[in-house]
């Protein structure tokens, strides 16, 4: 999560972050409310730290975090591949499974293993929540209702574009973007399918024959608006030639109809 703040801010931060051994998260909310005067907020810091300091939930999800960072001299503020593989083992969560995807989510992940102080605490302190057994409950939770709860799978997707992308990258290989759509798009995710069409295998077979060799943000995001679309209504009547679709989902559903559906029928009901 890229920092917004002034160089005369982050000396605030430094400042009052050497003296309450706060967060700096915390130390920048704390500040900001002081105009960021660090002295101002250290002294009411001090005077009543239960009102202006970090919450229980808040010092125990940073105790937390310490436990699982790779680099502590250096990356005091991140846990990285190898700290993150730890903490997902230890809730139980596979590497390959949707609810890394939510857990990197909850988190602000950057990219994909890596988790910042600041997301982390954030991020579980937002929904209440400060222990492992409790941050498992809560994935399975959302695990469990992404088929239903659209709101929930769209935050999930939207966000899971940007762990795969190599630094400086506006776009990901398809390989990639496939794996992601085959995470995203079947069960226990959102299955990408209806009773006649087996939708997501479609959608790969066409990007492969047509040898697609990258998938930008739009194409991304479009692809789920197309997809959530599809499910309600399989004929495809809400496409037509004048909507701003991308050209590859122009192209894909000339393919359907041309391909998995020719002579211009409908999609029919498989017993």
């Amino acid at each position: 999560m890229p920092s917004m703040h002034s160089s005369a801010q982050k000396a605030a931060i430094s400042d009052f972050t050497s003296v309450t051994q706060v967060d700096k998260s915390t130390a920048a909310k704390l500040l900001k409310q002081h105009n960021w005067n660090a002295s101002a907020a250290v002294n009411a810091f001090f005077t009543n730290p239960t009102s202006t300091g970090p919450s229980p939930a808040r010092k125990t999800l940073n105790t937390t975090f310490d436990k699982f960072r790779d680099d502590v001299k250096n990356e005091p503020d991140l846990i990285d591949i190898g700290g993150t593989s730890k903490l997902l083992e230890q809730l139980q969560i596979p590497l390959d499974d949707v609810g890394t995807l939510i857990f990197s989510e909850i988190v602000s992940s950057p990219s994909l293993g890596k988790i910042n102080r600041e997301g982390f605490v954030d991020g579980w302190s937002e929904v209440n929540i400060d222990t492992l057994p409790k941050m498992r409950n809560y994935v399975l939770q959302r695990r469990s209702a992404l088929q239903d709860d659209k709101e929930s799978f769209k935050s999930v997707y939207n966000h899971t574009f940007t762990l795969p992308l190599a630094q400086g990258a506006k776009t990901l290989p398809l390989e990639v973007a496939i794996d992601m759509w085959q995470t995203l798009f079947t069960a226990p995710s959102y299955d990408w399918r209806t009773q006649s069409t087996p939708w997501l295998d479609w959608w790969v077979e066409f990007l492969q024959a047509k040898k697609t060799k990258a998938v930008n943000r739009d194409l991304w995001k479009q692809t789920l608006s197309f997809a959530l679309q599809a499910m309600d209504d399989e004929n495809l009547s809400f496409w037509n030639e004048e909507s701003s679709w991308p050209s590859v989902i122009d192209e894909f559903v000339e393919w359907v109809k041309t391909e998995k559906r020719p002579g211009g029928g409908e999609a029919m009901e498989v017993e």
